[in-house]
C-alpha cells in the first residue's frame, strides 16, 4: 500500500499545532477564557484531523447527517460552523457595546457629581 502526503495534509496539522499553542499561550497569559480555549483547540485538531484523512471524514460525516455526497456535508458543517462564529462575535460585540455604554454613563455622573462638564 502506498501512503504518501499531499502539501496541504502535512501544512494544515503544522499550522494547527502553531495555533493551538498560541491559543494556550493567551489563555495562560488571562487573554482567552477557557470556554474559547476550549472551542478553538477543537476547532485546530478538527482541522488536523480533516486533513490528514479527509475523505473518511466527509463520508463519515455526510453518514450521520443523511446527506448523499461528502462534498455537501463539508460545505454544510462549514457553514454552520461560521454561522456559529458569527453569532458569536455578535453577541459579543453587543455585551461590549452595554458595557462601553454604562461606563460613560457612570463617568458623566460622577463628572456631573463633581462639577465639571
Amino acid at each position: 500500500m502506498k501512503f504518501s502526503l499531499e502539501i496541504y495534509q502535512w501544512l494544515v496539522p503544522l499550522i494547527s499545532v502553531f495555533f493551538i499553542v498560541r491559543t494556550i499561550l493567551q489563555h495562560k497569559a488571562n487573554r482567552r477564557t477557557l470556554r474559547g480555549l476550549m472551542i478553538w483547540i477543537s476547532f485546530w485538531v478538527s482541522l488536523a484531523v480533516f486533513a490528514l484523512v479527509p475523505n473518511a471524514v466527509s463520508q463519515k460525516l455526510a453518514t450521520m447527517l443523511g446527506i448523499k455526497d461528502n462534498v455537501n456535508a463539508i460545505i454544510f458543517i462549514g457553514l454552520g460552523i461560521l454561522f456559529f462564529l458569527i453569532f458569536s462575535l455578535s453577541s459579543t460585540v453587543d455585551r461590549l457595546e452595554r458595557q462601553i455604554t454604562e461606563l460613560v454613563r457612570e463617568n458623566a455622573k460622577e463628572r456631573a457629581q463633581k462639577g465639571e462638564k
